[in-house]
């Protein structure tokens, strides 16, 4: 990474405001574990565009299951999105 590129993150992270939202999203994580069990394991970029990275992380192994509810309301809310997104979008020229 370009030196540049690394201070300049350094002195994000530096920020007060950031420090707060890493707290609140330690508290966030450690409240609701389940919702952050995550199961692909180490694989190339490669390998996550050729899937849906949230099924394949938010699944229970084997199973069309979600690890959670809200995992599952997550999902479908991001579906929706990209839906109302990009509809119709291969039609343009």
């Amino acid at each position: 990474m370009r030196r540049d590129y690394w201070e300049g993150l350094c002195n994000i992270r530096a920020t007060e405001r950031w420090q707060e939202t890493s707290t609140t999203m330690k508290v966030n994580w450690a409240a609701n574990p389940e919702a952050n069990k995550h199961t692909s394991g180490s694989v190339s970029f490669a390998t996550h565009q050729s899937r849906l990275v949230f099924d394949q992380t938010h699944k229970k192994k084997g199973m069309d299951q979600y690890i959670s509810d809200r995992a599952r309301e997550i999902a479908e809310s991001y579906s929706q999105q990209m839906t109302e997104k990009y509809a119709g979008e291969e039609e343009q020229p």
